[in-house]
Protein backbone atom coordinates (compact mmCIF):
# COMPACT_ATOMS: atom_id res chain seq x y z
CA UNK A 1 0.00 0.00 0.00
CA UNK A 2 0.97 3.61 -0.54
CA UNK A 3 1.91 5.71 2.40
CA UNK A 4 -0.73 8.93 1.63
CA UNK A 5 2.03 12.16 1.29
CA UNK A 6 1.57 14.77 4.06
CA UNK A 7 0.50 17.89 3.33
CA UNK A 8 -3.22 19.71 3.25
CA UNK A 9 -5.79 19.06 0.46
CA UNK A 10 -7.57 21.88 -1.58
CA UNK A 11 -10.48 21.78 0.53
CA UNK A 12 -8.55 22.27 3.74
CA UNK A 13 -6.75 25.30 2.36
CA UNK A 14 -10.19 26.85 1.31
CA UNK A 15 -11.23 26.43 5.07
CA UNK A 16 -8.37 28.05 6.55
CA UNK A 17 -8.35 31.17 4.06
CA UNK A 18 -12.11 31.50 4.69
CA UNK A 19 -11.74 31.62 8.23
CA UNK A 20 -8.43 33.85 8.05
CA UNK A 21 -10.67 36.29 5.74
CA UNK A 22 -13.61 36.32 8.41
CA UNK A 23 -11.19 36.89 11.40
CA UNK A 24 -9.47 39.82 9.09
CA UNK A 25 -12.80 41.43 8.48
CA UNK A 26 -13.37 41.03 12.57
CA UNK A 27 -10.49 42.90 13.08
CA UNK A 28 -10.71 45.62 10.70
CA UNK A 29 -14.39 46.16 12.24
CA UNK A 30 -13.10 46.20 15.50
CA UNK A 31 -10.22 48.85 15.06
CA UNK A 32 -12.55 50.87 13.06
CA UNK A 33 -15.19 51.38 15.67
CA UNK A 34 -12.21 51.66 18.03
CA UNK A 35 -10.58 54.86 16.18
CA UNK A 36 -14.65 56.09 15.76
CA UNK A 37 -14.73 55.68 19.58
CA UNK A 38 -11.85 57.56 20.12
CA UNK A 39 -12.81 60.56 17.57
CA UNK A 40 -16.24 60.72 19.53
CA UNK A 41 -14.32 60.74 23.05
CA UNK A 42 -12.19 63.75 21.40
CA UNK A 43 -15.03 65.80 20.27
CA UNK A 44 -17.35 65.04 23.73
CA UNK A 45 -13.86 66.35 25.46
CA UNK A 46 -13.18 69.31 23.30
CA UNK A 47 -16.98 70.70 23.35
CA UNK A 48 -16.84 70.07 26.93
CA UNK A 49 -13.99 72.22 27.49
CA UNK A 50 -15.74 74.96 24.83
CA UNK A 51 -18.58 75.08 27.44
CA UNK A 52 -17.16 75.12 30.34
CA UNK A 53 -14.82 78.09 29.32
CA UNK A 54 -17.31 79.77 28.12
CA UNK A 55 -19.41 79.69 31.20
CA UNK A 56 -16.00 80.35 33.12
CA UNK A 57 -15.45 83.53 30.77
CA UNK A 58 -18.96 84.51 31.54
CA UNK A 59 -18.86 83.86 34.93
CA UNK A 60 -16.20 86.12 35.46
CA UNK A 61 -16.86 89.27 33.30
CA UNK A 62 -20.35 89.19 34.33
CA UNK A 63 -19.95 89.50 38.21
CA UNK A 64 -17.05 91.75 37.46
CA UNK A 65 -19.70 94.55 35.75
CA UNK A 66 -18.79 98.24 36.67
CA UNK A 67 -20.79 101.13 36.82
CA UNK A 68 -18.85 102.52 33.97
CA UNK A 69 -20.52 103.40 30.61
CA UNK A 70 -19.46 105.38 27.50
CA UNK A 71 -22.21 108.30 26.93
CA UNK A 72 -24.33 107.89 23.59
CA UNK A 73 -24.30 110.46 20.95
CA UNK A 74 -26.51 113.20 21.69
CA UNK A 75 -27.10 111.79 24.84
CA UNK A 76 -26.69 113.19 28.26
CA UNK A 77 -26.33 109.98 30.59
CA UNK A 78 -23.65 106.65 30.06
CA UNK A 79 -25.37 103.64 29.30
CA UNK A 80 -24.21 101.33 31.95
CA UNK A 81 -26.05 97.87 31.20
CA UNK A 82 -28.41 97.04 28.52
CA UNK A 83 -29.63 93.43 28.12
CA UNK A 84 -32.48 91.73 26.28
CA UNK A 85 -33.31 87.91 25.62
CA UNK A 86 -30.38 87.64 23.00
CA UNK A 87 -27.69 90.10 23.35
CA UNK A 88 -26.35 91.97 26.56
CA UNK A 89 -23.89 94.60 27.07
CA UNK A 90 -21.49 95.57 30.12
CA UNK A 91 -18.48 97.26 31.16
CA UNK A 92 -15.87 95.06 33.21
CA UNK A 93 -12.16 94.86 33.54
CA UNK A 94 -10.66 91.70 31.87
CA UNK A 95 -8.39 89.41 33.01
CA UNK A 96 -4.75 90.19 33.46
CA UNK A 97 -3.47 87.33 31.73
CA UNK A 98 -5.63 88.49 28.60
CA UNK A 99 -4.37 91.80 28.98
CA UNK A 100 -6.27 93.74 31.48
CA UNK A 101 -8.10 97.38 30.89
CA UNK A 102 -11.75 98.05 31.08
CA UNK A 103 -13.66 97.44 28.47
CA UNK A 104 -17.50 97.07 26.74
CA UNK A 105 -17.99 93.26 26.62
CA UNK A 106 -21.04 92.88 24.21
CA UNK A 107 -22.31 89.22 24.16
CA UNK A 108 -24.91 88.12 21.70
CA UNK A 109 -26.37 84.94 19.99
CA UNK A 110 -25.55 85.09 15.75
CA UNK A 111 -25.30 82.91 13.40
CA UNK A 112 -26.07 80.27 15.68
CA UNK A 113 -22.69 80.59 17.24
CA UNK A 114 -22.32 82.54 20.77
CA UNK A 115 -19.91 85.37 20.37
CA UNK A 116 -17.90 87.72 22.30
CA UNK A 117 -16.96 91.41 20.91
CA UNK A 118 -14.96 94.27 22.83
CA UNK A 119 -14.24 97.59 22.97
CA UNK A 120 -11.89 99.45 25.13
CA UNK A 121 -13.39 102.19 27.24
CA UNK A 122 -11.26 105.77 26.64
CA UNK A 123 -12.87 108.37 28.60
CA UNK A 124 -16.37 108.48 27.64
CA UNK A 125 -15.65 106.75 24.38
CA UNK A 126 -14.94 103.80 23.24
CA UNK A 127 -12.35 102.25 21.04
CA UNK A 128 -13.38 99.06 18.52
CA UNK A 129 -11.30 96.09 19.98
CA UNK A 130 -10.23 93.47 17.55
CA UNK A 131 -13.04 91.11 15.23
CA UNK A 132 -15.63 89.17 17.65
CA UNK A 133 -14.33 85.82 19.77
CA UNK A 134 -16.48 82.99 19.03
CA UNK A 135 -17.00 81.39 22.81
CA UNK A 136 -19.15 78.63 21.80
CA UNK A 137 -20.46 76.98 18.60
CA UNK A 138 -23.24 75.44 17.28
CA UNK A 139 -25.72 77.17 19.58
CA UNK A 140 -29.78 76.38 18.58
CA UNK A 141 -30.91 79.23 20.58
CA UNK A 142 -30.19 81.72 23.58
CA UNK A 143 -32.07 82.84 26.09
CA UNK A 144 -30.68 85.75 28.70
CA UNK A 145 -32.72 87.06 31.51
CA UNK A 146 -31.91 89.86 34.18
CA UNK A 147 -33.34 90.39 37.83
CA UNK A 148 -33.02 93.57 40.22
CA UNK A 149 -35.28 95.98 41.88
CA UNK A 150 -37.56 98.35 39.62
CA UNK A 151 -37.96 102.04 39.69
CA UNK A 152 -40.00 101.46 43.05
CA UNK A 153 -36.93 99.47 45.02
CA UNK A 154 -38.69 96.41 44.65
CA UNK A 155 -37.73 93.25 43.23
CA UNK A 156 -38.19 93.09 39.29
CA UNK A 157 -38.42 89.15 39.23
CA UNK A 158 -36.39 87.77 36.08
CA UNK A 159 -37.32 89.94 33.26
CA UNK A 160 -36.44 89.09 29.28
CA UNK A 161 -34.80 92.73 28.77
CA UNK A 162 -33.17 94.99 31.38
CA UNK A 163 -35.23 98.69 30.92
CA UNK A 164 -32.90 100.95 32.97
CA UNK A 165 -29.62 101.01 31.29
CA UNK A 166 -28.78 103.74 33.97
CA UNK A 167 -28.01 101.28 36.64
CA UNK A 168 -26.57 97.42 37.14
CA UNK A 169 -29.17 94.41 37.37
CA UNK A 170 -28.65 92.24 40.34
CA UNK A 171 -28.22 88.80 38.60
CA UNK A 172 -28.29 87.72 35.47
CA UNK A 173 -29.80 84.11 34.03
CA UNK A 174 -27.98 82.60 30.94
CA UNK A 175 -29.71 79.88 29.34
CA UNK A 176 -28.70 77.99 25.81
CA UNK A 177 -29.89 74.93 23.83
CA UNK A 178 -26.62 73.61 21.86
CA UNK A 179 -26.12 71.07 19.37
CA UNK A 180 -24.26 67.85 20.34
CA UNK A 181 -24.44 66.01 23.15
CA UNK A 182 -22.90 68.37 25.84
CA UNK A 183 -25.67 70.44 27.42
CA UNK A 184 -25.39 74.30 28.95
CA UNK A 185 -26.17 74.27 32.08
CA UNK A 186 -28.47 76.61 33.62
CA UNK A 187 -25.90 79.70 34.93
CA UNK A 188 -27.20 82.36 36.99
CA UNK A 189 -24.54 84.93 37.59
CA UNK A 190 -24.81 87.54 41.02
CA UNK A 191 -23.30 90.43 40.34
CA UNK A 192 -20.43 91.67 43.08
CA UNK A 193 -20.96 95.34 42.91
CA UNK A 194 -24.64 95.71 43.80
CA UNK A 195 -25.98 98.98 42.77
CA UNK A 196 -29.21 97.97 42.03
CA UNK A 197 -30.48 99.69 45.12
CA UNK A 198 -30.44 103.04 43.70
CA UNK A 199 -33.88 102.41 42.08
CA UNK A 200 -33.96 105.86 40.78
CA UNK A 201 -31.69 105.37 38.06
CA UNK A 202 -33.14 105.12 34.81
Amino acid sequence: MKRREAGFTLLEILIVISLLGVLLTLIGGAIVGANRAVAKADRYSTRLDEVRSAQEFLRHAVSQALPLGATPDGGSAPVLFQGDSQAMSFYAPLPSHLGGGLYRHRLEWHDHRLQLTLAQLQGQGLQAFGEPQVLVHDVRDLHLSYSGLNAEGQPSGWLDSWPWPGRLPKAVRIDASLGGPVPWPLERINLKLDLSSQAGGQ
